[in-house]
């Protein structure tokens, strides 16, 4: 199992995407966004690894990231984090 992360804070929050790889050919993706009361699952879903079409699953996790945010806070504006 291999584990792939994406994180940055868009409008004071904190935004997670874990991509994991369960190495038997299903990975699945879960998407949290943090808050001063704690945290709250924007998404999650579980799918066939030949779905990413070889792409590399760190570059998936910043994607689907990316989305969520634009989606949940309506903003470009995104600070990155390691």
């Amino acid at each position: 199992m291999k584990t792939y992360y994406a994180n940055a804070i868009a409008n004071g929050k904190t935004y997670l995407a874990t991509v994991t790889d369960f190495e038997n050919g299903t990975c699945s993706e879960h998407i949290t966004k943090g808050g001063a009361m704690g945290g709250v699952t924007l998404t999650e879903a579980d799918f066939p690894t030949a779905n990413l079409g070889g792409a590399s699953k760190a570059v998936y996790a910043r994607s689907i990231l990316a989305h969520a945010i634009f989606k949940d806070a309506k903003t470009t504006e995104i600070q990155w984090r390691s």
